[in-house]
């Protein structure tokens, strides 16, 4: 069932559907994280619902938003939200396998690259009997090295790669972006609370970029002992105190 959540408060709504999987925070603080231009030209590697792409484009300075997406439905439901927050001329959803990017858009034309792809590989935890939902946690349709191989085919020299993934498989995202010529630049540990153990993080990376990596503080998403967002997170939401 359809229902239609704030997105960003008093200013963006989004559709949303109970069989597909819905958007987490960490798709938000994602497309927060980017650093952009007004000649920007930005694809989003499986775009779900078309949350980044809208949050990119009410956010974050850029000419144009390309966003990729393998699931017909879902391809529809984007389209439905960029209709709904009036971005029809600026953001353009394509259906599509981004594992195969070339066959929807030419190589090395992308000044951005984001994505905030399935964490989960297929022998790792219970697979949803949810075919939408399964595609969205797990590696069934596209895995990290599909994500960031494309990424490099996508990009300009030099342009900027954005990604939120699990810490648990910090080590293999930096031995694919070494594969692909992809320099990790920027890094921000992602913490549930206070005194755990970090489970994601975001990183900025760049095709050819050469040495140096920045480590920056850290974002803690839950008050202690609450479901309730710390300031920063309420910030990025713009959810008053």
């Amino acid at each position: 069932m359809e229902e239609r959540n704030e997105l960003i408060k008093n200013e963006m709504d989004i559709i949303q559907n109970n069989k597909f999987f819905k958007f987490g925070t960490d798709s938000v603080l994602l497309a927060n994280f980017v650093e952009s231009k007004s000649s920007d030209i930005i694809v989003d590697f499986g775009s779900g619902s078309g949350v980044i792409p809208l949050l990119l484009a009410f956010k974050k300075e850029c000419k144009k938003i390309v966003g990729i997406e393998i699931q017909k439905k879902l391809v529809n439901l984007a389209r439905k939200n960029i209709k709904l927050n009036n971005y029809e001329d600026k953001i353009k959803i394509i259906e599509g396998d981004f594992s195969n990017s070339r066959e929807y858009i030419e190589p090395n034309i992308f000044d951005i690259v984001i994505s905030n792809p399935p964490y989960l590989k297929t022998d790792t935890g219970k697979i949803s009997e949810n075919k939408y939902k399964a595609i969205a946690r797990h590696e069934i349709k596209a895995n990290l090295e599909d994500v960031i191989r494309e990424t490099a085919l996508a990009l300009k020299n030099g342009g900027k790669f954005y990604l939120v993934y699990r810490s648990n498989r910090m080590e293999e995202v930096f031995h694919l972006l070494n594969k692909y010529k992809l320099s990790p630049k920027r890094l921000k540990p992602i913490y549930p609370r206070k005194n755990y153990s970090s489970n994601h993080f975001l990183l900025e990376a760049s095709l050819n970029g050469g040495i140096g990596l920045e480590l920056e503080s850290s974002i803690i998403i839950y008050k202690e002992n609450s479901n309730e967002y710390t300031k920063q997170v309420k910030r990025v939401y713009g959810i008053d105190e």
